[in-house]
């Protein structure tokens, strides 16, 4: 084998780069070490979320048991709820929210001075991954993205249903899901909204009176309409995504999901600490682990798409090359007329 020295410059830039990801990785671990001490000495933290009881019981757990100091406690209702109530408290100078974590970004988007900025200097796991998905200003991170999917009854929905009345979003129109479709509310979230706006780009505004002649039910949050989905009260449920029905599932529930074709939905779910917190740095500690290994394997475990950079390894599921990252923020008149089309109120 022949060795080829380097050039002297090359050595250079070499010794440059080595030096420089070790003092990197140096400021980040004392970075690390003194934000641990800050928020241990806290000893709390109180997390408004929308996310699922099930994951946030396991992330809950999951980092109480990597700081047994800090006791984490969270208040769970769906993002339009969290965000009416954390704006209601800010609004009249109750701090109670040490840290939001969203399905929703658009809170973050609309109101960025009502939270902390997040870098590498509050935030050290930053100073040694880039995130995959890029927030929309640095007042709060990205730390899951999920694809919405159908959740069908698979005791009622054959195969052959899913591979002929299911191929693609369109099927939805099909009198085969007559009186048998759940539909998640789309008022209760942008996520929904956004999904629903995706099926009017793809497929046009008459589209939805199809649609709407099957008479699908309209459900407040798809993971009560899970329940229901695996008791037989209808066939299908759209839109959701796998943590909506993990606990179900891991019970034996006859629940199974599919992703049609036509738009690969992707809402991106954020994170941010709010300036009036109480316990500011249990909040970024908690934001460290989250975007940290442990916390994004455990979002993968649960069926999440990380938006750090792992191994196929650590997590499976990958964010497919042509998805369309959910819109949060959405003008009042388009999201009227798509209230109307669906028959509701807004």
């Amino acid at each position: 084998m022949t060795y080829t020295r380097p050039h002297a410059w090359m050595a250079g830039v070499t010794l440059a780069a080595t030096t420089f990801l070790a003092s990197t990785a140096g400021f980040a671990q004392g970075r690390l070490e003194a934000l641990e001490a800050a928020a241990k000495a806290e000893g709390a933290l109180l997390i408004y979320s929308s996310n699922q009881e099930a994951e946030m019981d396991a992330k809950v757990a999951a980092f109480e048991a990597a700081y047994p100091e800090i006791d984490a406690q969270y208040i769970r209702l769906p993002s339009a709820q969290v965000f009416a109530r954390f704006i209601g408290e800010s609004d009249a100078g109750v701090a109670q929210a040490d840290l939001l974590t969203t399905a929703s970004t658009v809170i973050f988007q609309e109101k960025p001075d009502l939270f902390v900025e997040i870098s590498l200097n509050n935030v050290p796991v930053l100073g040694e991954k880039t995130p995959l998905i890029a927030p929309e200003n640095t007042h709060y991170a990205v730390y899951q993205t999920d694809v919405q999917l159908v959740t069908y009854n698979s005791d009622l929905v054959s195969e052959a249903d899913v591979a002929e009345h299911l191929k693609s979003w369109k099927n939805l129109a099909d009198p085969r899901w007559k009186n048998k479709i759940a539909i998640v509310d789309p008022r209760a979230s942008t996520n929904q909204l956004s999904f629903f706006l995706g099926l009017r780009d793809v497929y046009g505004d008459a589209w939805f009176g199809e649609l709407m002649a099957n008479e699908p039910e309209i459900v407040g949050t798809a993971s009560a309409a899970a329940q229901q989905l695996a008791a037989g009260g209808y066939e299908i449920l759209v839109p959701s995504v796998p943590v909506h029905s993990a606990a179900l599932r891991k019970q034996g529930a006859p629940l199974a999901m599919t992703l049609p074709s036509d738009l690969v939905h992707a809402p991106a779910q954020g994170t941010g600490v709010p300036k009036n917190a109480r316990h500011p740095n249990a909040a970024l500690l908690f934001v460290n682990w989250l975007l940290g290994e442990e916390g994004q394997k455990l979002q993968c475990s649960l069926g999440g798409i990380s938006s750090m950079p792992m191994s196929a390894a650590d997590c499976p599921n990958a964010l497919p090359a042509e998805h369309r990252i959910g819109r949060d923020i959405i003008p009042t008149d388009e999201a009227k007329q798509l209230y109307q089309m669906i028959g509701l109120q807004p």
